[in-house]
């Protein structure tokens, strides 16, 4: 018996089954399909996240922060110039992660210390542990005053009169972030945040990268974000260099 002969119902049932078993495989072939789709797009939205927020892998990626740091530094030493606050010297990594990185859920850190330089007139001195004579591994920081009177581009803060320095020179550190004679360092912190925000309006960078200072109040946390919403997190730390030595401490 041939197909034309079938009864109509048979004929009918064939087809119906041939249809519902081609429809099930196409569904099937689909499901396949969205299912590797969105693994795919999965594992390209985490490898995009991760490389960019990691920026390039090992050395190459601090040596890029370090280097936009330091560009920041030097706009925040010229934009500081005329007043006596600390000038804050180049960075350098911290911490036991390589290369100052750390990672913190899927952020990139990278951890800086910035040693800070006195200003003009002013003299930095690390308080000494008591027990072992020996400055602290995270030391106060004493602020004082130097006789500048044979200099001829400032007044001299030991020597001349208040109301002349009042009204023909800026303030000392003493009178604006220090805390008795001892740098503050919560003051520090406020100033320098307040500092960066002004230096990075003036960078190239900042016309593709958001830069936000985040709340704190011993170290600036800053956040990198660009136009991708990839982002990177810098903590800056203060230190001081040691006197005659390469040795620089972070500083309370």
């Amino acid at each position: 018996m041939n197909a034309d002969s079938l009864p109509c119902w048979k004929r009918s049932h064939q087809t119906a089954s041939k249809q519902t078993a081609s429809s099930s495989e196409d569904n099937s072939r689909l499901d396949v399909d969205k299912k590797e789709e969105e693994e795919n797009l999965s594992i390209a939205l985490n490898v995009g996240r991760i490389s960019a927020q990691r920026l390039l892998d090992g050395p190459e990626s601090f040596t890029m922060v370090v280097e936009l740091v330091d560009e920041l530094l030097r706009t925040c030493r010229k934009l500081s110039r005329d007043a006596f606050v600390p000038r804050p010297k180049p960075a350098v990594a911290v911490g036991n992660d390589i290369d100052g990185m750390s990672l913190r859920e899927d952020h990139a850190v990278y951890h800086l210390l910035v040693p800070l330089k006195p200003p003009r007139g002013h003299s930095f001195h690390l308080e000494m542990d008591t027990v072992e004579a020996m400055p602290a591994r995270k030391s106060r920081l004493r602020v004082e005053l130097e006789c500048t009177c044979r200099r001829e581009d400032m007044l001299c803060f030991p020597h001349c009169c208040k109301e002349e320095l009042r009204q023909n020179q800026s303030a000392s550190l003493l009178d604006t972030l220090c805390t008795g004679h001892h740098l503050d360092m919560e003051k520090t912190t406020r100033w320098f945040q307040t500092l960066v925000k002004a230096a990075w309006v003036v960078l190239p960078q900042s016309t593709h990268r958001r830069l936000t200072v985040l709340p704190s109040r011993r170290s600036c946390k800053l956040r990198l974000t660009d136009r991708s919403s990839n982002t990177l997190l810098i903590e800056v730390m203060f230190g001081v260099q040691q006197d005659g030595s390469d040795t620089v401490l972070s500083i309370e």
